[in-house]
């Protein structure tokens, strides 16, 4: 990952992969203005749609487009869907009701996809060594945590004087495009295995006997539900810590949301590399179930902001661990034509568990025999169950994963010394 002509293809692949959170991250600061403009006021279930509709076509086109790409070249969808996602974003500024508004929406969500499963393709193929790997995974992650800062801020700034000057902001796809065109190549490095004919070759049953195996389907299915678990507590903890005892204001409830993104940018850039390389990638998810287990117990014990704060970004932490790990894993235990597309699978799942996040867990309130009657603690507690729960299956489910792991980790150290 030292050599400049990979790190110059780095930073394009993080900087497409970094505009996955940009179409939520945009219109939520200046949703009022619109929900206003639009008299969205009696329904207002068409203004959480409109932030979150796209989530749904990201988890529909994420493994469709990776699919396409393995047969076209996964430059080709990078570069057609970052100048697609310029097109569907900054239409939406034209538009003056909630249904066109709406479609360009969902014609976003679909683009979204195509940039979020391609930039993580072409990272699984450019780094074949596992370590190499995780490591550009975990940058990405890092990456999409700042993101998750940065374009909300900045379409604050934009959008002040109007909410369509915020939606220009999707433009910035059209220079990475034109980057990804100079700087990426579907041809990958003589020797790599996973070389663009071996992925052509790929046929369906081969994508569906491995997605139906045990391992590989239990890491589907816990990184939808950490995903899920993820955007419910942080989308109930804002009004949480609104509500009593702690009626925070919007500037501190901001700074503890940031501590959590903070965590886990800082986690995935620096020290993830350093745990997994001692414990592998499932023991690196057990260790992040934890962290997230343990914050999500403490936070609603707590009233105190000084508290809170350093638990959030612990949350953060433990999500940063969970998260690229959950990727690491998925490349390490898939063959290598067919990693492109299992990690695009991954990235539709990860989408798909924030869209159905807040039915998942009203579902569950309301189903409750005897709920608390502290609605977000019940939340807080389920979603502590939820992620222990998840990592112990995981650990019983890749004991053999693990042992292996930790071997090969024993062999490297001995190769080192010698």
């Amino acid at each position: 990952m030292t050599q400049t002509q990979d790190r110059s293809k780095l930073w394009v692949l993080l900087a497409a992969g970094s505009l996955s959170v940009m179409p939520g991250a945009v219109i939520i600061p200046v949703l009022g203005e619109i929900e206003q403009q639009f008299q969205l006021n009696k329904d207002l279930a068409q203004a959480g749609w409109l932030a979150s509709a796209h989530y749904s076509m990201v988890a529909l086109f994420s493994p469709l487009l990776g699919v396409l790409a393995s047969r076209i070249g996964w430059v080709r969808v990078l570069v057609g869907s970052l100048l697609l996602f310029a097109l569907f974003g900054i239409a939406g500024a034209w538009t003056s009701s909630f249904m066109p508004m709406l479609a360009t929406r969902l014609l976003l969500g679909s683009a979204t996809g195509g940039i979020a499963a391609a930039s993580l393709g072409i990272l699984a193929q450019m780094y074949q060594r596992e370590e190499d790997r995780s490591q550009a995974i975990a940058l990405a992650s890092s990456t999409i945590s700042l993101a998750n800062i940065a374009y909300p801020l900045m379409a604050g700034l934009i959008g002040a004087n109007h909410w369509q000057y915020a939606f220009y902001l999707y433009g910035i796809s059209i220079p990475i495009a034109v980057a990804a065109v100079m700087k990426l190549s579907d041809r990958t490095r003589s020797g790599n295995a996973n070389s663009a004919a071996s992925i052509a070759a790929v046929e369906p049953k081969q994508i569906g006997a491995i997605l139906s195996n045990k391992l590989v389907f239990s890491f589907l299915v816990t990184l939808l539900l950490t995903s899920a678990t993820a955007y419910a507590t942080v989308t109930n903890l804002s009004i949480y810590l609104k509500n009593d005892p702690i009626q925070a204001n919007t500037p501190v409830i901001g700074m503890i949301l940031a501590s959590q993104a903070v965590g886990s940018a800082a986690i995935s850039a620096l020290g993830l590399k350093y745990v997994t390389r001692r414990l592998g990638s499932v023991l690196s998810i057990s260790i992040g179930f934890g962290f997230m287990a343990f914050s999500l117990i403490t936070i609603p014990n707590l009233t105190q902001v000084s508290l809170l704060l350093p638990i959030a970004m612990l949350f953060g932490v433990g999500l940063g661990i969970v998260m690229p790990s959950h990727y690491g894993a998925l490349a390490n235990i898939t063959p290598p034509n067919l990693q492109s597309i299992v990690l695009a699978v991954g990235t539709g799942m990860t989408f798909l568990g924030q869209f159905l996040s807040p039915g998942l867990f009203n579902l569950v309130l309301q189903n409750l025999p005897h709920p608390l009657s502290d609605r977000y603690t019940t939340i807080f507690y389920m979603a502590a169950v939820l992620v222990l729960v998840m990592g112990v299956v995981l650990t019983i489910l890749s004991r053999h994963l693990i042992q292996a792991e930790l071997q090969s980790r024993v062999e490297q150290r001995l190769r080192n010394r010698e």
